[in-house]
């Protein structure tokens, strides 16, 4: 049974750091800024000076906290195992009060911890007419990629946004179930894919089931609360997860499955549950037959992939790699951050416009047509990245769940994988 958070940062946590630098190596925002204040460790420093009182918690202390992605590949890399999220978002949460408002942020997350009620399902309901009503006025369809590009004149709020792919919320109550069942699975979807991405959500019921397994999706979850608790909002987190728990508590499963590393993240390090990433389902399990057109693949790791979820890079290689006709191609920088973080693409919109500038320089280099991705987030800000820069045409952008569930050719099993 997961407890509420507890918000204080305590002395010891804020202790654990020794300063030995290996974190700047791979900080996406230190590769960017190169200042010591921009670094995982100049960051703790300024917490560890705040609780034993030698440094004022400032506007600008705060400040330096807010400009954190939360990507935590400082933690995949720390030979102390340094803490750094659980300091972090404390850190964030002491620091509200000093911290510049931001009233869209407010917005952004009010409506995040709504996501699933009634009030979004109807609002979801002329979203896909409003966008192309927009699309049209503004010229600024892209139906290489079903979406539009939402500008309305502030570049850090400038976005490509993707239609709705199938009907928001329609998959929540749905349970499949396989010819012969292997186990349970709970598939907690998330918030990207209940409201925009339905079809990537569809696709993982459909390749869990061919794998094997009997899946029920939630009637009522809402948003699992890691934006809220990156955030620092740790009272809004804790109503989340409340909610959520009480909800999926409902249902008898062996293991929540998620095609968000985020989510998947949440649910295992705060609510204690067991959770698997559809990919490593499919690999444990043996793969499924898939066939490819003779395309160019590239993968862009999520950072929450390996960091916060802890699944091992191989998965997703390896499921891919079994795609027949298809060449999979790696960038140098596959695992380093996109960029988008969540609402961090807003707020620090320079240091994020430079990495995600960066991530596409290097995966147009592989010369790959088809990006795929695990993180719904990360396939947004791809494929915005794309746009932004002039290769949507040529590079198709798209979740690895909807990508295998579009080249699945057989039922049986590839019996020469495991």
């Amino acid at each position: 049974m997961s407890e509420l958070i507890e918000p204080k940062l305590t002395i010891e946590l804020a202790h654990q750091c020794v300063k030995c630098s290996a974190c700047r190596q791979v900080c996406p925002t230190y590769s960017v800024v190169k200042e010591e204040r921009s670094s995982p460790r100049g960051r703790l420093a300024l917490a560890e000076a705040v609780v034993d009182g030698i440094l004022p918690l400032t506007e600008e202390v705060a400040a330096q906290w807010n400009q954190c992605a939360m990507c935590r590949r400082c933690e995949w890399i720390c030979p102390n195992e340094v803490e750094y999220k659980e300091i972090m978002f404390r850190a964030r949460n002491m620091a509200k009060e000093k911290s510049k408002k931001d009233y869209f942020k407010t917005v952004v997350f009010k409506g995040l911890g709504m996501m699933g009620n009634l009030l979004t399902k109807i609002g979801m309901k002329f979203a896909p007419t409003l966008m192309e009503a927009y699309g049209k006025l503004a010229g600024k369809e892209v139906p290489e990629y079903n979406a539009v590009y939402i500008d309305v004149g502030i570049p850090k709020y400038a976005k490509l946004m993707p239609k709705p792919s199938a009907k928001p919320f329609g998959l929540r109550g749905k349970e499949v179930k396989a010819e012969k069942s292997k186990g349970r699975l709970l598939f907690f979807t998330g918030c990207m894919i209940d409201a925009f991405q339905g079809k990537v959500g569809e696709s993982v019921l459909k390749l869990m089931e061919k794998a094997g397994y009997d899946v029920v999706v939630p009637k009522d979850i809402r948003c699992c609360g890691a934006p809220h608790l990156y955030s620092g909002e740790i009272d809004a987190f804790n109503k989340l997860m409340k909610h959520n728990k009480n909800e999926i508590d409902k249902y008898e499963f062996d293991y929540i499955v998620v095609a968000c590393p985020t989510c998947g993240g949440a649910l295992k390090e705060e609510y204690k549950y067991p959770v698997k990433d559809f990919a490593e389902i499919l690999r444990e399990e043996g793969f499924l037959v898939f066939k490819g057109n003779g395309e160019k693949v590239s993968f862009h790791f999520p950072c929450h992939s390996y960091t916060a979820m802890k699944t091992d890079p191989n998965v997703f290689r390896d499921v891919i790699k079994n795609v027949k006709d298809t060449q999979y191609v790696e960038g140098e920088e596959a695992m380093m951050c996109c960029g988008f973080a969540g609402y961090f693409s807003v707020a620090n919109y320079e240091v994020a416009s430079e990495l995600q500038k960066r991530k596409i320089e290097d995966l147009r280099k592989t010369q790959a047509t088809y990006v795929l991705s695990d993180c719904p987030g990360c396939v947004l800000n791809l494929a915005d990245g794309m746009y932004k820069h002039g290769h949507y045409k040529e590079v198709k952008v798209m979740h690895l769940a909807e990508y295998l569930a579009e080249r699945l050719v057989e039922e049986e099993k590839n019996e020469g994988k495991s």
